[in-house]
Parts: structure tokens; sequence; C-alpha cells
């Protein structure tokens, strides 16, 4: 395929094919020496690595990025990376050195994700084209030498570790002059014709935070780092041992009474039959070497090395926390330490998902589980710069879709994950509509209508054949069992049907049919699930809550009072899973107990407040997960949506997007004491917040010129505001 970024140029590799899995299984390097004639005004280079790669031009990185290039399909979707690297060319002689990694690309060993059967799967390559002065003057192709006995990183996974011989490194092959005689020819592998090249556009990952140990305690193992919050990434660390020492690493989330090292079954055979799990190792060199991974990263808090003679030196570790390099544009502070460890934790968890879409953990597989991304999709768009990021993966969600109009329940995927059903495939219409509600940018609603009518026409059909699939309202308390999974599938073909229809709609097209269709679904749902009385027959926390949040119901009155005698009932404890926890908040603040939802949120155990006494630092994957399943999800995380749209009042509107208008509706509590926040939105920064005070909430708000916003039925102007409510009695 003729590209007018690349030219000519095609991807090159150091082996025919991929190895089989072995400890043993360098990454290759890459080099090319070229002249440049005349002056240099302006220099781009464009690069895709489908395993990641780091370039390097005279010695120098060209880029402080790392994990480049995107996650995709590869069989379908390249994104590539451009940069300008003026400030590194001369005239004269020149050198590019490249890196190349395996990434999900080249995953060599059997896991029960299948990636080391990928269709896709080949050797480690990248593309490359360097334009100077708008002219092509280097391209990757048959011209380049490859050699893999030279690398110094011998073996490498981006689920596993990464094992550094620091007897090979040597530089000098960076650099002109360098005498590689015994290098190889590169093999050349043509552009595949059913992958599109794109741009990639949103910001890359980059080593974002770097935390140095909080304590650093000697074990009978050897020496044990604690970093002091959980985080992604991995550690960097300077030593002098012995040559041929071997020194390893060993990253993990947890520690057990004892003080060793605690996986919570992540490491398990299941999981990783052949891999080492999160395993690092560096063979010394007798010199000084200074360590970190290049092609794998890790979910951790705690790094025990082994192999030291002596203690290390705290001033030469830290733990580099890696994630998408993307803006905070929220704040949110409260007089409540459970709902500000939420909080905080829920940003951390976000962060450390964030891995070219959003990731369901940092240790276990970190794949795109779009279950996870559907229930957390509101409070990322609140708290982060995501929109280019969601509009990326948007476009690898529809790469992905099935013949028959369903998705895999990963995105990015080779083909894995079928059956998952609406919980996952939800990711569809909950990315595009909540985007167009915070930003009032339509386009990826528009551009998706044919994917939504598909997807409705499947889905249409699973429910006349009452297809059961694998999720339900998954890994609540019980949940599972107390919420039909007939009635999540139906109630997410009403909202497929109602974001189809806005789609259409916003598109100028005649929504009468889709009007139509979704009015007699909803009906049907109705009849299936209220009563003629109006009463719920599905009592569940779940299902009462989506059934207000969604208006589906005879007397609303009725069914609110269902909810709240259900919390009532359940002596305030969660009982909902991920689908009902997304609406469960909302639809008792609208009801009128916002302090029935407060107090679920910070007294339910299990819950939020469990993992605030355990001392956890990130959310978990369970709610009663001390000794199973992943410390660093964000799956539970939407709740910090709620703090805004609900304890600060602060909610966009469908019919008028972007925060055109607005009505204010904080929730006062005062058990809380104050709560205060801002949210930057596309119309500018709103600033709120509240506190109790002698039998009275203080409340103060700043509304941005663009937006009209109105509270307790009196309309606001741009600028600052405050009120004096008295207390309910």
């Amino acid at each position: 395929m003729k590209d007018t970024v690349f030219g000519s140029a095609v991807y090159i590799k150091a082996q025919e094919a991929p190895s089989a899995f072995s400890l043993y299984d360098p990454v290759p390097l890459f080099r090319r020496e070229f002249e440049i004639d005349g002056e240099i005004k302006n220099a781009r280079i464009a690069v895709q690595s489908p395993g990641f790669a780091c370039y390097y031009i005279n010695g120098k990185p060209i880029t402080e990025d790392i994990f480049i290039s995107a996650l995709s399909n590869y069989n379908k979707l390249l994104w590539y990376n451009t940069y300008d690297v003026t400030a590194l060319l001369r005239p004269g002689k020149n050198t590019i050195g490249v890196i190349a990694g395996n990434g999900f690309f080249n995953e060599s060993f059997p896991t029960v994700w299948h990636h080391n059967e990928a269709t896709w799967r080949d050797a480690p390559q990248f593309l490359l084209s360097l334009k100077i002065n708008g002219k092509t003057v280097l391209e990757s192709d048959g011209s380049w030498k490859a050699s893999r006995e030279h690398s110094p990183i011998i073996f490498s996974h981006l689920r596993s570790g990464e094992y550094y011989d620091a007897r090979k490194a040597d530089d000098s092959w960076l650099f002109g002059g360098y005498d590689d005689s015994d290098w190889q020819s590169v093999f050349c592998r043509p552009i595949p014709e059913t992958a599109e090249l794109r741009p990639t556009p949103c910001k890359a990952i980059r080593e974002a935070e770097a935390l140095p140990p909080r304590e650093i305690i000697k074990t009978d193992q050897g020496y044990l780092v604690d970093f002091g919050v959980t985080i992604s990434g991995y550690m960097e660390i300077t030593v002098q041992e012995p040559r041929d020492t071997e020194i390893l690493f060993r990253y993990c989330e947890d520690l057990d009474a004892e003080g060793n090292l605690k996986y919570n079954g992540m490491n398990k055979p299941y999981f990783y039959p052949e891999s080492p799990f999160h395993l690092n190792k560096l063979i010394a060199s007798g010199g000084v070497d200074t360590f970190k991974p290049k092609f794998s990263y890790h979910g951790f808090r705690y790094v025990l090395i082994e192999g030291l003679s002596k203690a290390p030196d705290p001033a030469l570790i830290r733990a580099c926390f890696t994630h998408q390099d993307i803006d905070r544009t929220a704040d949110f502070k409260s007089g409540d330490p459970i709902l500000n460890y939420i909080y905080n934790a829920g940003i951390r968890s976000t962060y450390s998902n964030l891995f070219w879409c959003l990731t369901d953990c940092p240790t276990r597989e970190k794949l795109g589980w779009t279950n996870d991304a559907a229930a957390t999709a509101e409070q990322i768009l609140i708290n982060f710069d995501i929109k280019p990021l969601f509009e990326k993966w948007f476009e690898d969600l529809k790469a992905d879709a099935y013949e028959d109009g369903s998705y895999p329940g990963v995105i990015p995927s080779h083909g894995w994950g079928d059956d998952w059903g609406p919980v996952c495939d939800n990711l569809l219409f909950e990315l595009p509509y909540r985007t167009y509600l915070y930003t009032g940018d339509s386009g990826m609603l528009i551009g998706a209508i044919s994917h939504f009518e598909r997807y409705v026409a499947w889905l249409t059909q699973k429910k006349a054949e009452n297809h059961e699939f694998i999720l339900g309202d998954w890994l609540g308390n019980g949940s599972s069992k107390l919420t039909p999974k007939e009635f999540v599938r139906d109630f997410y073909l009403i909202k497929a049907l109602r974001v189809t229809t806005l789609a259409h709609r916003l598109n100028g097209d005649d929504c009468t049919a889709w009007e139509s269709k979704t009015a007699q679904i909803e009906q049907e749902f109705i009849d299936t699930y209220v009563d003629e009385k109006g009463y719920a027959t599905v009592t569940s926390q779940t299902a009462l809550a989506m059934l207000l949040q969604f208006e589906l119901y005879r007397d609303r009155e009725i069914i609110a009072k269902q909810l709240a005698e259900a919390v009532v009932r359940d002596e305030f404890k969660l009982t909902s899973g991920m689908v009902g926890i997304q609406y469960l908040y909302d639809a008792l603040t609208a009801c009128g107990h916002p302090e029935y939802a407060y107090k679920i949120i910070t007294e339910s155990e299990p819950g939020y407040k469990t993992w605030y006494l355990d001392g956890a630092t990130t959310l978990w994957e369970c709610w009663d997960g001390k000794d199973k399943g992943s410390h660093n999800h964000h799956m539970f995380s939407n709740v910090l949506g709620w703090f805004y749209t609900s304890l600060l009042g602060i909610r966009p509107d469908e019919n008028a997007p972007a925060f055109e208008k607005i009505e204010l509706k904080p929730a006062f509590l005062k058990e809380i004491g104050f709560v205060r926040g801002h949210e930057d939105t596309v119309r500018g920064r709103i600033e709120a917040e509240w506190s109790y005070q002698n039998g009275q909430f203080l409340y103060k708000v700043n509304i941005p010129e663009g937006i009209t916003a109105t509270f307790g039925g009196e309309v606001l102007t741009a600028g600052k505001h405050q009120f004096m409510i008295g207390e309910k009695k």
C-alpha cells in the first residue's frame, strides 16, 4: 500500500520469523549511516513500530515518548508518530539507530488471551521515513543492518519483564564509524494491504512522575523497596556489583502479614504458564550500571531486589510512573477522609491504566477491557483531557467490529473475547455519547451510525433468542445473582437505541422509525419488569437505579420509594456490581436521598471503606480483594463523577451539551463538612464549593463566560456568586 508519509518504506526486521518462547531472545538493534548535503532547514521523521521501538539520531533519542507506537489491531490499523528532529541532524555524516521490542505484536508465551496465536504475530520490526526540507532522504529498507547478538536486552516481554546484560552494553553502535561488519542484512516486509496507516491523534506515554523510595528494608531474600503508593511503570536503579552478578527485581503490589511479596493469584499458571511474572534482571558489568526496562512495565508498589552484595543507595533509585501524558482538568476535596481517599486513588488508578487505551490493570493483563471503560468514561471526561485518546480508541473499537456487528471484550483485539455481551459492547455507545455530552462534539456519534445500526440489529436478534451473555452486573457483592442477565441485556438495547436515535437526529436524519422502535422496546421492557400497579418486579439496587435513571417506569415515585427501601433493606451495604454502580448514586440523589448514596459510599463493607482501612492507595478489582485480584483497577472509579454531578452540582445537559446551559443542584450533607472543586469545561473553569456553618450551608460558585447557569430558579451571570441555604429539617 503506497503512503504519502512513508513513500516506499517497508517494515524491516532482524529475523524472517519470530522465535519460539525462550528466556534468551534478544531484542534487535538496527542501524544506518547516511549523509546530508546542504542546509537543514527542517527535518521530520515518521515512525511506526507495532511492538514498540526506541529511535536515536547521532546517539540521542528522538523523543521523550516511550512505548511507541500505539496499540491497535495491527492487521487493520497502524498508528504512526512524527517528530521534529532538525536539532539532532548535521550536514555530512549521520547515524540512526533503532531498538525494536515485542509488545503485544510478538508475545511468544501462551496465556489465556492467546496473543501468541495472533495472526499478526511476527518478529520485532519498524517502519521509518526521514524527510529533510520536505524531501525524503532515508527510509526503512533493505540497506539497513541488524544485530540481535550485540543487544544487551536479552529478554523482553511487555507483560513479563526484561533482562539486561550490562556486559554487552556499548552505545558506540549509535554513532558513525562503528564497525558493523558482523551485523546482518535485514528482512523486509511490505506494509499490510489490509491495514490503514494513521497519525496518532493523542499524546504519547511518558515517564510522567519520579518517586523516591519511601523505605528500603533488608530481608532474608534481599532488599525490599517500598515506594509508598501503587503505580504503573518501572524502577530505575544505579548499582555497582562484581561482573557476572545476576540481580533480580521482583515487582509486586502487595505484601502478606510477614512482609513477603503477595501476588493475589495474578501470577497463577492459568495466566502465565511459562513466562516469569513481573521479573526484571540485570547482569552486572563490574562497572557502574544503570538499568530500567525499555519495553516492559509493571503494576507495583514494592520491588524486591535479590543478588546485591550491599544495600542499594536510595538516592540512586526511583520509580517511574509511566502513563499517557494527559493533563488533569479537575480537582476535588472534601471534609471526609474516605471521599478524599476515593478521589485520589481513583485518579491514580486511572492514570495507571492509560496505555494507548483504558486497560483493566497494569499487572495481570494490561488489556483494554471495554466493560471497565464503559463504567468509568464520565469521571474520566471530567478529570482528564481525554478526548483525543477516546477518539483514537474509538477508531480501534470500530476497526475490531465482527461481521455480525458485535465486538470482542477487549479493544484492541486480535480476535479473542467473544460473547461478553453488551456490558462490554456498551462502550460503542458510551464513549461517543459522553464525549458529546461533555464537549459538544458530535463527530464520534455521527461517524458511528452504521456501527450503531448493525449492533442494534444484532442485539435485537440476541434478545429474541433470549441469549445469555457472560457478563451481567459484574463483580458486586453477590450482585450477579440479584439482577437477571436478561434485564441487563435488554436495558443496554434501550440505551443503544436511544444513542442511535440521537446520532441520527444530530445528523439531520428523519428519526421517526428509530423513535418508534425505541418506544416499542421501552414499553416491552416496562411490561416485563414493572407490574400493573407500578412496582418493579426486580428489586435489586441495580435494577431499581437503572429504571429510575432511564425513566423506565409507570410511576416514578413508586420506583423511587422501592429503591430507598432496598437500600435500607440491604442495611446500606453496596449490592450493585459494576453495571449498577454507574446509576445507583445518581438515582438515589435524584430521588431525594443523597445521604443514602453517601452512606453506602463511605460505610459499606466490603467497599471503599474496606480499601481505605487497609491502607490502599489505588482502587481494587474486588470489594473483598485483600487476597485476590488486581489492586490497581479503575473499574469502580465512576463515583468520582458523582462528586461533581451531585455533591458539587455540576452536571451537563443533553439538550444543551458542553455546559451551554446547566442547572446547579448541589447535594448538601452536613456530615461531610465541606466540599470544593473545579472542572475545566470546553467553556472555561467552573468552581464550586460549600461548607456547613452554624446550621446553614454556604454555597459559592464561579461561572465562566459562555455558560448559562441557574440555581434555585435564579439565573446566574458570569462571575462569582454565593448563597446561604438553611439546613433541611
